[in-house]
């Protein structure tokens, strides 16, 4: 007998769903003989009830429904972060592609057709317990290298002049040895790079470690196979399971496409990057998110803009924008950031960093400082 996968937590477990009895007996018997572990479930309510309350590996999910339909279905567990990255297949009477693409849309992994072939079925749910297997492994394997990277080393950051094509420039001041403001320019291609600005909270070994962690995780994760939203939910994944309880990071990701002059940009609960734009105005990217490394699920915002050539963009820590003794949240000091990148919109790109540094950051700063400027 074929699991398909193994479970951490024994047999793979399915939830059925679907308000026809006959259908639920069929659906139930069929992947039992398959050595998995079933659910069953009538209604959309209860579905919600049950997922929430068993989480199983994967969910097989009827269309059409009376008062609560799959699709409403499907968009609460995804809302919720507790239910979020379970896999839902559609199980559905209707040939309609609109129908099929609304249910991809929503999040749905798979789609089968009523009346539907048993082989059919037990091909697409093992595959899907399967990608869904990898998934969860990957996460802890990640997690476990991340611990042994982290206490072995701290990732040292990349200097302009060691990656001169990524045309950036860096200024970081940290407050003590241990500190939690960290940045990364990567390279995943040619014309392709990547730019990373976080802060780790605290002021400790510990915060050094998640913050050298993060990045050995966006070295691994961030490339074409995924987007920079992926990238982050990755990389979220893994620091859930080893930032330590009461650690978080805030975060940007900016990708630039160099043959294109595309940029996406991705935020987790971090100050918006600015675009200083050779027109000579500056303007924020203001995208909300959540943290990273506190739980899974997180929702982190995104844009996608297309940059012209002499264009600028600034990321940067808290400590920039904050004053000294914290009686003013970074939201505040975003219009003074402002008006400094215009009065330095002149300066060379190596130059900006430092410059932007000097006239908002105190002598003495009471937190760390990383400004990170590229342009296109």
């Amino acid at each position: 007998m074929n699991l398909g996968v193994a479970h951490s937590g024994g047999r793979p477990h399915v939830l059925v769903v679907d308000d026809e009895r006959a259908n639920l007996a069929l659906l139930a018997l069929t992947l039992r003989n398959e050595g998995y572990e079933v659910s069953t479930s009538p209604s959309g309510g209860d579905a919600l009830e049950r997922a929430r309350g068993q989480s199983p590996d994967l969910i097989l999910l009827d269309v059409l429904m009376p008062g609560m339909d799959g699709y409403q279905v499907i968009a609460a567990l995804k809302e919720d972060p507790s239910t979020s990255r379970i896999p839902v297949i559609f199980l559905s009477g209707m040939e309609d592609l609109s129908a099929k693409l609304r249910g991809f849309s929503l999040g749905a992994v798979d789609y089968v057709t009523k009346p539907f072939h048993v082989e059919e079925l037990r091909a697409r749910v093992r595959i899907h317990l399967q990608l869904e297997h990898g998934r969860k492994v990957l996460v802890e394997e990640q997690a476990r290298r991340l611990e042994q990277l982290a206490v072995a080393q701290r990732m040292l950051m990349v200097r302009p002049e060691e990656l001169p094509q990524a045309r950036f420039g860096v200024s970081h001041v940290m407050r003590e040895e241990a500190g939690g403001d960290f940045y990364d320019v990567l390279e995943p291609g040619p014309g392709w790079h990547g730019y990373l600005i976080g802060d780790a909270s605290g002021h400790d070994l510990g915060t050094s470690l998640v913050a050298a962690g993060a990045q050995v995780l966006m070295r691994q994760n961030a490339g074409p196979l995924w987007s920079p939203t992926q990238t982050f939910a990755l990389v979220n994944d893994a620091l859930v399971s080893w930032v330590p309880s009461g650690k978080f990071l805030t975060a940007v990701f900016a990708s630039l496409n160099r043959l294109t002059g595309v940029l996406q940009v991705v935020s987790a609960a971090h100050p918006p990057a600015l675009i200083l734009d050779s027109s000579g105005t500056a303007r924020f990217l203001e995208l909300p998110g959540d943290v990273l490394g506190v739980f899974h699920g997180a929702r982190f915002g995104a844009t996608e803009e297309v940059l012209r050539p002499g264009d600028k963009v600034v990321l940067y820590t808290d400590g920039l924008v904050e004053r000294p003794d914290g009686g003013v949240v970074w939201s505040s000091g975003l219009e003074r950031l402002r008006e400094c990148a215009l009065d330095h919109r002149t300066e060379s790109i190596s130059d900006l960093p430092a410059r932007l540094h000097a006239d908002l950051a105190e002598a003495n700063p009471s937190d760390d400082v990383a400004v990170l400027a590229f342009e296109y």
